[in-house]
């Protein structure tokens, strides 16, 4: 015997991964039908500690390596081997009738109130591929995490930001930070993961904080010993009861991506109703905003999905979308709806595309109720949105509505018709005629189409519709229940921030004042201000017009550019009809 050797304290507990289950009427449910009919699985009634339990093993048929071929052709010599992937998953019973209390207003989204049985699922190997997704409880782990975490001690954050642009990011502080080190914005941003040091009452050591990984799973030490492991798990429980860490936490569970795909089908149905209806004011057109400013200028789209070769004018509204969907009926409607794609190209007469086929679903925005439940439709996927926070984002759109238009006593922005010229009628409405006004009366230079080139932005960006030589940038919109607000608060942004560090850009600006006939050297190549001009018909817009989505995006739009010292106004101003003759 080595006198030398340390003996390991042996380990009560072991890092395992948890699923909570909701909606099961018994624990077969909870597991894929594939598998419980499977040669390479097998099923046993278990017990765990005093609860019942079933236990799934098993592993996949024997497949080639994806790489084998690759490495018999690189080598010369034949490869053969076999792989088969091994996959457990124990589903413990945790409770029969009514949910436990819990904090949290997105949990259980799409359960069913008939089906009263929750339960565990503990998983190893693959064993979460097992699991049949409709009945896991979304963000379950990430809501642990929350509740238990040392607010110092964040280590990783992902999130989804959900505006023009949606992108996805993954932050690491590996020693540990508040919420705030993380960039995490308390409007739009969507966590779909967390990793933080903290502790759940009750389980392993109360004087050492334990790593714990929280998204729909949660990854944390547990018993290994069946009677305590169900003392953890009746902990867990309990954690869900309780109220985030802080408050600064608290707003990480205020949206969640809707994952339930009958929930997703009820709201789909939801949709079609709204396509069907003759008046829909809750559903508008929205663009996908990174496309088109990554491919620069278009000036027109394809629809495919539909018997109609020729390119059209501009870009896609509302009805043109709508249209072909409206032909069909049923439940035809809805796969129409996702056939149907939009090719960009930078003139009708272009042969190539300039952008990739786009969905038509990625052009809608719709935002509807649920079993009293606020959901919306963005950039094709559906969002739950929490009522109190729907109320913060209502209250901080109103303020910056009520700041003022900044500029008073703006020109009318007349809807002309012109019968029997139908071009002439178009050009008199255009947003270029318009501006070429807004310009003149209040001495500023038009620069409505006269893109800016940046490192960045090679197509080149509109700086904006209007340039005063105060560093006021204006943009002008027309918008009603089918045009893009969101857009316009994108290019907004997207120009400040440009200006703001791109010296290419600034330059580019300069050459363009020129063209304009101004001097450069009057005017601010960084913007000191932005006014929004938002026409309407009918009635002045106000911060209630604008749809959920919007009022997030101008809320998190405003504080960024206010980030960098630039004041945001909104200025609504009313569209009428005249009618004129043709001249």
């Amino acid at each position: 015997m080595d006198d030398h050797k340390v003996s390991r304290k042996t380990s009560h507990e072991s890092r395992m991964t948890l699923y909570r289950l909701t909606g099961l009427r018994n624990l077969k449910d909870a597991i894929r039908e594939k598998y419980l009919e499977s040669e390479g699985f097998t099923e046993q009634s278990v017990t765990v500690g005093d609860r019942a339990a079933l236990l799934i093993t098993g592993k996949t048929d024997e497949k080639d390596p994806g790489w084998s071929k690759v490495l018999a052709g690189i080598s010369g010599k034949p490869v053969v081997l076999k792989n088969s992937v091994a996959a457990a998953a124990l589903i413990i019973e945790d409770s029969r009738g009514p949910e436990p209390s819990t904090t949290d207003p997105h949990a259980h989204v799409g359960s069913d109130e008939n089906l009263e049985l929750t339960a565990w699922a503990l998983t190893f190997g693959m064993g979460f591929q097992l699991l049949d997704q409709r009945h896991v409880d979304n963000g379950f782990g990430q809501r642990i995490a929350v509740r238990c975490a040392d607010p110092l001690g964040l280590n990783s954050i992902s999130k989804t930001t959900l505006d023009e642009r949606p992108r996805i990011e993954r932050s690491t502080i590996p020693s540990g930070a508040p919420l705030r080190s993380f960039g995490f914005q308390d409007l739009g941003d969507l966590a779909t993961r967390l990793v933080v040091d903290g502790r759940v009452d009750g389980i392993g050591t109360t004087t050492r904080a334990v790593k714990i990984r929280g998204a729909d799973a949660l990854s944390l030490p547990l018993s290994k010993e069946a009677d305590r492991l169900i003392r953890d798990l009746d902990q867990v429980k309990a954690a869900l009861a309780k109220k985030p860490a802080t408050e600064e936490l608290a707003a990480l569970e205020q949206l969640a991506q809707v994952k339930d795909k009958d929930k997703i089908a009820e709201l789909d149905a939801k949709l079609m109703e709204a396509i069907g209806a003759d008046d829909s004011p809750l559903l508008t057109l929205s663009f996908p905003h990174e496309l088109i400013d990554e491919y620069g200028s278009v000036g027109a789209y394809k629809l495919l999905g539909t018997r109609e070769r020729k390119a059209r004018d501009y870009l896609p509204t509302l009805q043109d979308i709508l249209e072909p969907v409206r032909e069909v009926v049923g439940v035809e409607r809805l796969q129409k709806l996702d056939r149907l794609a939009v090719l960009l190209f930078e003139n009708a007469d272009d042969d190539a595309p300039s952008s990739p086929k786009i969905p038509a679903k990625k052009w809608l925005a719709f935002q509807t109720e649920l079993e009293e439940r606020r959901f919306f439709l963005h950039n094709g996927r559906w969002f739950l949105m929490d009522r109190a926070y729907a109320e913060v984002v209502k209250r901080r759109t109103r303020a910056i509505f009520d700041r003022g238009p900044y500029l008073s006593e703006l020109p009318d922005w007349e809807l002309v018709e012109v019968p029997g010229d139908e071009k002439e009628q178009k050009k008199r409405n255009a947003e270029l005629s318009y501006n070429q006004k807004l310009a003149q009366s209040l001495g500023g230079l038009c620069l409505d189409q006269k893109l800016v080139r940046s490192e960045i932005h090679k197509h080149g960006i509109e700086a904006c519709d209007v340039l005063l030589n105060d560093g006021t940038f204006i943009h002008v919109k027309h918008v009603d229940a089918s045009s893009p607000a969101s857009h316009l608060l994108a290019q907004a942004l997207v120009s400040t921030e440009v200006l703001t560090y791109d010296k290419t850009a600034q330059s580019n600006l300069a050459a363009r004042i020129s063209e304009q006939g101004g001097a450069p050297e009057e005017f601010q190549l960084k913007p000191s201000r932005v006014v929004i001009v938002m026409a309407r018909e009918g009635k002045l817009l106000d911060a209630d017009s604008l749809f959920t989505f919007t009022q997030v995006n101008l809320s998190r739009q405003v504080a960024q550019l206010e980030q960098q010292h630039v004041d945001v106004f909104i200025a609504p101003i009313l569209r009428t009809r005249q009618l004129v003759s043709k001249e």
